[in-house]
């Protein structure tokens, strides 16, 4: 589980002026103006996204090790909804640009 866990606390966060986190959306709607900063965004969600894909094979991997299959289908879950909520943060920062 600590895998799909690295991976759901990775996604981007911005701290407002009183303190409060606020997800991708609100970071970059409150960074307005800037589109070299909506490349570099984009650039690193797509190599995010990338990189969770790619990891997918790797739960593939543990089954076949002997972990549990519940326990691999619970973190592949977890993970896909990452992945899921990354592609909606890059969709997102596209029509930014």
């Amino acid at each position: 589980m600590s895998l799909a866990a690295a991976f759901a606390l990775s996604a981007p966060l911005a701290v407002t002026e009183n303190g409060a986190v606020t997800g991708y959306k609100s970071a970059v709607a409150a960074d307005a103006g800037n589109s070299a900063d909506y490349m570099k965004r984009l650039n690193l969600i797509i190599k995010k996204l990338r990189d969770a894909m790619g990891s997918m094979k790797d739960f593939d991997e543990l089954e076949k090790a002997g972990l549990n299959k519940r326990d691999v289908d619970r973190m592949r879950h977890a993970m896909e909804e990452k992945i899921n909520q990354m592609m909606e943060d890059a969709i997102y920062a596209i029509r930014n640009l």
